[in-house]
């Protein structure tokens, strides 16, 4: 029997930070059980007809290469998509679950209402919809996501519209706008993969009404490959750094790729657009990543307009340019999520709101309430720079050890202290922009990423130090110096280049991946032991694919 045993633990959520979690605890002998509010597990890459959870549209496709949404002890077969869809990648997680029997250990259809403390036995007391009576647990682990409770916005003159105004958390069935006029208000990954899909489906006139511009990106480069295949393990703690002590060089070769790569993908845009979103402080850029919008606004079949003035008829709407558009059969709110922490207030503590911006959680690495950071985590408030399945995983793989005492927590004070300088820094970021989430979901990614690969025992970092100053050297010369790749010194980083330098190579040079986050046996958790073979195997597929689509566009 393990020394944990007798603890009870609630995860809520059975997204892929619930299911990393879920794997772990069960793997060192807790008693965990899940409570999903749908009916299987993926959290929004599940689709569902229940308009109450938030889902990813069937036409939606990530962002981020296959190596990067998928988790990294089930490894994905060599044939499966670069750009992965919502469906695809809802399956793959069911089928993960399935794999490692986590049905077993998971309650789903169930709601959770509210969470209180007994203070006298020191428990948490999980209510649940269709429950009377409260369930009794040690400890919580949140993992509801980021994309929790939509935003609300009522347009000036809205009783007199005729026609549907949805939010886009409603919007399932795009298939049922065809033939209709549809104006999509906002600018952001959601906007543009409905205003994609409407095409898709044949909607009639279709209007891409926003404010601000935003920085478009293509998901695919020239050669037909993610682009984030150049985020590399070893090139992602160079952006790190820049962020933590060179902010402004870090926002200008920040506006620089992502100029870039709209201009290589689709040319320079047109100033009647109003697409060019603004250079802001702070290194900040609100991004829309589509394969779909671009050329769809250069082709007329969408019309890029300002935002909704208000509402001047039954069916007619007035845009801030004073230009009016008639036949108007339904508006989508893509206006955006957030968290919903009303339920955390016994959990949590929060600093009072500040001109207009949200009030905010103080937590420690926003996970760990100091009061309760034994007792209660939340796994999915972090918005890191990249794809953001690895950092759930990531998570997911170090409160177990940290609950389990292999990786100790700071000092309460200690804790304290971060949360007044994170909270300060993250006012001014919320002050500087209005960000696409609630803007304390960011963190400085260098302090956190360190922290957590430490406590999931990885040692990525202590191993490798990544794309270190010997391998630019002696693999690619003095050249290295050009190529603004990451200098690093370290033993364990010379013993494994000099033992293994296949692994090392692939390591180095891998996107961001979980793939890595498995290979090394530091004393805390097993490492997976199809670790260096999956590494190596998709290092392969990268390079391989890479020399072949080069070919063809030469």
């Amino acid at each position: 029997m393990s020394e944990f045993s007798n603890i009870k633990i609630a995860i809520v959520g059975a997204g892929p930070a619930g299911m990393t979690a879920l794997k772990e605890f069960r793997s060192l002998g807790y008693d965990v059980t899940v409570f999903e509010k749908k009916d299987d597990v993926g959290g929004v890459w599940n689709w569902s007809e229940n308009t109450d959870a938030t889902t990813a549209l069937k036409e939606t496709k990530l962002c981020n290469n296959k190596y990067s949404v998928t988790l990294g002890d089930y490894p994905v077969p060599k044939d499966f998509p670069w750009v992965v869809s919502a469906p695809v990648l809802g399956q793959y997680l069911r089928s993960y679950a399935h794999h490692y029997t986590l049905h077993s250990n998971i309650e789903f259809n169930k709601t959770v209402t509210s969470l209180s403390r007994d203070h006298q036995t020191k428990k948490w007391l999980l209510h649940l919809s269709d429950e009377s009576h409260p369930r009794s647990f040690d400890k919580i682990a949140w993992a509801t996501g980021c994309f929790v409770q939509p935003k609300t916005l009522t347009l000036p003159n809205e009783h007199i519209f005729t026609g549907e105004i949805v939010h886009s958390s409603r919007a399932r069935d795009i298939a049922s706008f065809k033939g209709k006029n549809v104006i999509v208000l906002g600018i952001g990954n959601t906007a543009a993969d409905i205003t994609s899909a409407l095409v898709q489906h044949g909607a009639g006139e279709v209007y891409f009404s926003h404010r601000r511009g935003a920085k478009i990106i293509s998901p695919v480069d020239a050669k037909g490959l993610p682009t984030d295949l150049m985020l590399s393990t070893g090139m992602v703690p160079i952006t790190w750094f820049m962020q933590k002590y060179c902010l402004g060089f870090y926002g200008w070769v920040m506006d620089q790729a992502l100029v870039k790569n709209f201009t290589d993908a689709w040319g320079a845009p047109a100033k009647e657009w109003n697409l060019e979103g603004p250079s802001l402080k702070h290194g900040q850029h609100v991004v829309v990543c589509s394969t779909d919008l671009v050329p769809n606004i250069k082709s007329g079949r969408v019309s890029s307009v300002p935002g909704i003035k208000r509402i001047a008829g039954p069916r007619s709407v007035e845009f801030d340019d004073g230009q009016a558009v008639e036949n108007i059969d339904a508006i989508i709110m893509c206006i955006g999520y957030q968290d919903d922490l009303s339920l955390l207030d016994e959990a949590i503590e929060f600093a009072p709101a500040e001109k207009g911006a949200p009030r905010l959680p103080k937590l420690y690495m926003n996970m760990f309430p100091p009061k309760y950071h034994d007792s209660f985590a939340y796994l999915s408030l972090t918005h890191l720079l990249g794809p953001q399945i690895p950092g759930r995983e990531l998570v997911g793989l170090a409160l177990p050890q940290i609950w389990a005492g292999r990786s100790p927590l700071p000092s309460v004070e200690v804790m304290n202290e971060w949360i007044v300088k994170h909270q300060s820094w993250i006012r001014g970021r919320i002050a500087n922009a209005t960000p696409n989430g609630n803007g304390y979901q960011e963190v400085d990614n260098g302090d956190w990423s360190y922290f957590m690969h430490e406590s999931a025992g990885t040692g990525l970092y202590e191993v490798c130090l990544l794309f270190f100053l010997q391998s630019q050297i002696l693999e690619k010369g003095w050249k290295w110096l050009t190529e603004m790749q990451y200098i690093g010194w370290g033993a364990k980083a010379w013993g494994l280049w000099w033992k293994d330098r296949e692994l090392y190579r692939a390591v180095s040079n891998f996107p961001i991946s979980t793939y890595t986050f498995r290979l090394f046996d530091m004393r805390k958790r097993k490492p997976y032991n199809g670790a260096r073979e999956a590494v190596l195997e998709a290092y392969k597929d990268i390079v391989e694919s890479q020399k072949l689509e080069g070919k063809k566009t030469k």
